[in-house]
């Protein structure tokens, strides 16, 4: 016999009237009341009665917090101490990857995160193309255009009479003899038609001084090939121009490229139309004014006995006027300093002058820019703070500074590096020992680099992460960055000045930080670990140059941790840590009306809703896409205030692009007020700092443009503070 018939044969023969095992007989304990019961787990039981849905969100039972835990990080774990059951909450801020075009992610109780259903861009017209922009987060539509002239095909509205031909749009000039319909105007060869000018060879344009020439390759065909060629060709047009040397000594010849913002190439040649005797060549890159250009040296040209006629073809991607400048320079080789190996000397005080033009790229750096670089080398025979500068003589392109130790070549040998329209990068107290630097540029310029020493300087209290001032939660404090360095990277934003602070947290807690920038400066907001230890360490992360930054982590457990704040140019910046006992989300299923506002405890909270299938109830004063009347569908929340307060409302990680606006009661839906209402077009999307006096506000959740869907709201409410602290 089994063990089990042999406890039940014990029990039937214990038992009053021999009840066997599997008796209908009522069980001896007294219900519970509210855990457990027939219906199993979620269910109801009770004889003939209909099983209930199950809830995803209860587990088992429980008497306190510590005993549910699902292993899922995107729920809020907490013992319902009404049902006996362990409550599951869902946070699907918890999974969102910030990739926009994927669509919204979502935490199910049951799996834990799940992908989201990817953005539907189509609208249903085989005469658009369209696309989601991950870049600006927004459904693209735009006209067909098959042959890329930027004119739609005219079967769709536009004005191409051959989509399939790019060199014929009502874009393009007609051109004269050529017996076609260039600019699609129905005609052809027409009154005021263009005849191109310096097409090909034959037609150079003539330049024997130096200076700045102007061009145009708008009606200009393809003719000549280089290896700095651009796609489509096509749609490429080209132009010549003919440099003339005389009889003399050898120059370096120095050509320019410029348009306004079409890509550009230009190439310098020995003898027109052989590909085999390119002599150097420019690709485009962008340049500081918004617009493209192209940059080449060919150097130590001319014949001492004879002239000399040195082919350039200007390049476009398509018809533009190009601004064309030549420079006869002294010959000079082409810099030695290209590796580390062969790296030039940098004296403290004494400027160097580096062309970035035609260096290759041999370094590792996160930094990296389209060019090569050339490098430096320094010593120090003694413990020093050093300070590097560079500027660009002549605004093309904005240098990159790298400062590297001796072994140099690999990419853990830098040791900060910065790219900016004026770098500064500053270490303190660098032992002695010999350095290098690598200087490079976003586009082909001259950069006078200068090397600074002075003695060793003890760091600012908030320097590092090891020794971190402490941070207050929920007050804002200034940081200056004065005397910082480059010390932490978390792999949040590219290399920057840095300031570290601690974060105590007592409890499991809800934080989220906000950096406010310069004006012109970019930087980042990061949590982390206290070791700083790189991307592993980091727990929350909050990038770019649109200010205020914010970066959130919710259900962050008890203990000490950092928070390190960035700016590229070093410029000052403010912090605030906002903190509050972790709590789950509050799901705002209605709440589409001022009947059914719903009420944000004084607190604050975290909210999530969806305003897909909401009404348009209420304007905005801040929705500048001139929509329809009320805009785009809403959900309303109520806020009650007692006493003065701080209120900081974040909708980062929204599905859509949100709109904003807080407005000031009783009367409902309220009046808006100055500066409460802001849309979200950015990908950290709406976000206010209001100091509010008591009374009754209704917090409007709208959408910019039409736009609607899934989102979510972050409500601090602290006390107010006129001024940041010191």
């Amino acid at each position: 016999m089994t063990p089990l018939a042999l406890l039940c044969a014990a029990a039937a023969t214990a038992a009053l009237g021999g009840a066997a095992c599997g008796s209908s007989a009522p069980s001896p304990f007294p219900s519970a009341g509210g855990a457990g019961g027939a219906g199993g787990e979620g269910g109801a039981g009770g004889a003939g009665g209909e099983q209930a849905p199950a809830d995803p969100t209860l587990g088992g039972p429980c008497v306190d917090d510590d005993q549910c835990e699902d292993g899922f990080p995107c729920t809020f774990d907490a013992c319902d101490t009404n049902a006996g059951r362990c409550r599951f909450t869902p946070d699907d801020s918890a999974c969102q990857n910030d990739v926009y075009c994927d669509g919204v992610e979502r935490c199910n109780p049951r799996l834990g995160c799940v992908p989201g259903e990817p953005i539907a861009c189509g609208d249903g017209s085989t005469c658009t193309i369209d696309a989601c922009d991950e870049a600006t987060r927004t459904c693209s539509s735009a006209p067909r255009d098959a042959d890329l002239d930027g004119d739609p095909d005219a079967h769709c509205g536009g004005d191409d009479c051959d989509d399939a031909d790019p060199t014929a749009s009502s874009l393009q000039p007609e051109i004269c003899g050529n017996d076609r319909d260039d600019d699609c105007d129905g005609r052809t060869d027409e009154s005021g038609c263009v005849s191109p000018e310096h097409d090909t060879c034959a037609d150079a344009l003539e330049i024997s001084a130096p200076g700045s020439y102007a061009m145009n390759t708008a009606g200009a065909g393809f003719h000549y090939a280089s290896s700095c060629g651009l796609p489509r060709p096509m749609s490429t047009h080209d132009v010549v121009a003919a440099v003339l040397l005389p009889p003399g000594p050898p120059v370096d010849v120095q050509v320019t490229a410029r348009t306004e913002g079409t890509d550009v190439a230009v190439t310098l040649a020995g003898q027109c139309g052989d590909a085999a005797t390119e002599l150097a060549c420019g690709r485009p890159h962008p340049s500081a004014d918004g617009g493209k250009l192209a940059k080449l040296r060919g150097r130590g040209l001319g014949d001492p006995e004879r002239a000399t006629a040195l082919p350039v073809y200007v390049t476009t991607a398509e018809g533009a006027p190009v601004v064309v400048d030549v420079a006869f320079l002294p010959p000079s080789p082409a810099p030695e300093n290209e590796t580390c190996g062969t790296a030039a000397p940098l004296e403290p005080g004494a400027p160097v002058l580096a062309t970035i033009l035609d260096a290759a790229r041999d370094l590792g750096t996160a930094c990296e820019t389209d060019l090569g670089e050339l490098v430096y080398t320094f010593e120090l025979t003694e413990p020093s703070d050093v300070d590097l500068y560079a500027v660009s003589t002549d605004g093309d392109g904005e240098p990159s500074l790298s400062l590297r130790s001796e072994g140099c070549a690999l990419p853990e040998d830098e040791l900060t590096c910065q790219t900016a329209a004026a770098p500064h990068l500053f270490r303190r107290a660098l032992p002695a020992g010999v350095y290098a630097v690598a200087v490079s540029a976003t586009a082909p310029t001259s950069v006078l680099v200068t090397l600074e020493l002075a003695p060793p300087t003890d760091p600012p209290p908030d320097e590092g992460c090891a020794e971190a001032a402490p941070l207050a939660p929920n007050r804002t404090v200034a940081v200056s960055l004065l005397g910082h360095q480059d010390d932490v990277d978390l792999g949040c934003g590219p290399p920057s000045v840095d300031a570290a602070y601690a974060l105590d947290l007592e409890v499991a807690s809800d934080v989220l930080l906000v950096e406010r920038l310069s004006a012109g400066d970019s930087g980042s907001i990061a949590l982390s670990a206290p070791a700083c230890g790189g991307a592993d360490d980091r727990l929350a992360c909050g990038e770019g140059d649109v200010s205020p930054l914010r970066s959130a982590r919710r259900g962050v457990p008890p203990g000490s941790y950092r928070v390190v704040a960035e700016a590229q140019l070093g410029q000052p910046v403010s912090v605030t840590a906002f903190v509050r006992p972790a709590a789950p989300p509050t799901l705002v299923p209605f709440a589409d009306a001022c009947e059914g506002a719903l009420e944000i405890p004084e607190t604050g909270g975290f909210f999530q809703g969806n305003t897909t299938n909401a009404a348009a109830d209420f304007d905005a004063g801040c929705d500048r896409a001139g929509t329809q009347d009320r805009g785009a569908r809403d959900q309303l929340l109520k806020l009650t205030l007692t006493a003065r307060r701080r209120v900081v409302l974040d909708m980062a990680g929204s599905g859509y692009e949100t709109l904003l606006s807080v407005r000031r009661g009783p009367a409902c839906p309220g009046t808006e007020m100055p500066l409460s209402c802001t849309i979200g077009t950015d990908p950290q999307r709406s976000f206010l700092d209001l100091v509010l006096d008591p009374g009754v506000y209704y917090v409007q959740i709208d959408g910019h443009a039409m736009a609607h869907g899934l989102w979510f709201l972050d409500v601090r409410v602290v006390d107010p503070v006129d001024e940041v602290d010191p």
